[in-house]
């Protein structure tokens, strides 16, 4: 005989949460349930009897599911319904103030500087921190007699490799000029922006660890007065102003042909200097057949800019060593550098 549809529905009726509902639905309607087991019981009677019962069990357990997925329904919504009254959000009321973020102040020139430069029809390329002495100090005609390539002036890292395929934190953005020069080839417009690293003593004006912005054009009929005009011209933009007080002076690297050093006058330390912020030059022949090009025919210009110490010209900074310090109290008394990203 079956069970009196009425009373399942009534018990029904009386869950009232989700794990009540589990529990009805383990008694009645899975396969182990009550309702289900009823099927077992027809496998003595007549095909006739069979089916009579089997359309009266089946009827059954289709009104009593119909009713249980109703009432599902009704406790979700009662659920979502309390949820939203207890948690309701006016969105009219005035956000919480979201805490500041301070980019750091080379971080932030620096993008300025690409800025500057996409605008001049430049590449933006960054290379990597570790390089190989290859890359590092033979790519750009440093020989290994060189005193750069000593241990009191790089930081090398631990490898049993042979001498050239030993890895180095670079100690200059050259180290992927060749690299780029063929990626570009044969005429070239590319910045290289980012940290470089020396095995320095630090002071108010040196760090281990620094940022520069390397650029490099390469064309045809190339002269230093381009470059003259393309550092003026960079410079006025960085520093926003249309005189800088710079002086240029002859020095000799033997990578470039010729070479010269330029600063800007400042205060480090608490005293009026020079310091020493950019270098320009022409490449080195060699450096250019390197890298697939004839120097017969092609020419070009590159200036190393010490971003670093821009920072400090820029942001009238006494000691260079503030900016890799994580002291938040000297990110937040530059609010012009204020960034969400």
């Amino acid at each position: 005989m079956l069970p009196n549809v009425e009373d399942i529905l009534a018990q029904l009726q009386i869950c009232d949460s989700e794990e009540q509902l589990r529990d009805f639905h383990s008694s009645y309607l899975w396969k182990k349930g009550s309702i289900n087991l009823l099927f077992k019981e027809i496998k003595d009677l007549s095909d006739e009897q069979k089916k009579t019962m089997w359309q009266e069990i089946k009827s059954l357990f289709d009104v009593v599911q119909n009713e249980f997925w109703k009432r599902q329904d009704n406790i979700k919504k009662r659920y979502w319904n309390d949820k939203l009254q207890n948690e309701i959000i006016d969105i009219s009321i005035p956000a919480n103030k979201l805490p500041r973020w301070y980019a750091n102040l080379q971080n932030t020139l620096r993008r300025k500087v690409e800025t500057i430069f996409q605008g001049m029809g430049f590449h933006i390329e960054y290379g990597h921190d570790v390089v190989t002495v290859a890359e590092n100090f033979e790519s750009v005609n440093i020989p290994a007699s060189h005193p750069a390539t000593e241990m009191h002036d790089t930081l090398y890292v631990k490898s049993s490799s042979t001498w050239w395929e030993r890895k180095l934190l670079r100690t200059h953005t050259s180290a992927h000029q060749v690299e780029l020069i063929k990626k570009h080839w044969p005429k070239c417009k590319f910045v290289v922006p980012w940290k470089v690293y020396r095995n320095e003593n630090m002071d108010a004006s040196h760090d281990v660890v620094f940022w520069q912005v390397e650029w490099v054009v390469i064309d045809k009929w190339i002269t230093f007065w381009h470059f003259k005009h393309t550092m003026e011209e960079v410079l006025k933009a960085i520093l926003e102003t249309d005189t800088i007080e710079l002086r240029m002076r002859p020095a000799y690297f033997p990578f470039v042909e010729p070479w010269v050093e330029i600063d800007a006058k400042t205060e480090i330390g608490w005293k009026e200097k020079r310091l020493e912020i950019l270098w320009a030059w022409m490449i080195h022949p060699v450096v250019l057949e390197q890298a697939w090009l004839d120097p017969q025919e092609y020419s070009w210009f590159a200036f190393w800019l010490w971003l670093t110490r821009l920072v400090a010209i820029r942001y009238g900074l006494w000691d260079i060593r503030l900016l890799t310090n994580w002291d938040l109290r000297f990110l937040h008394s530059f609010p012009e550098a204020t960034t969400l990203s």
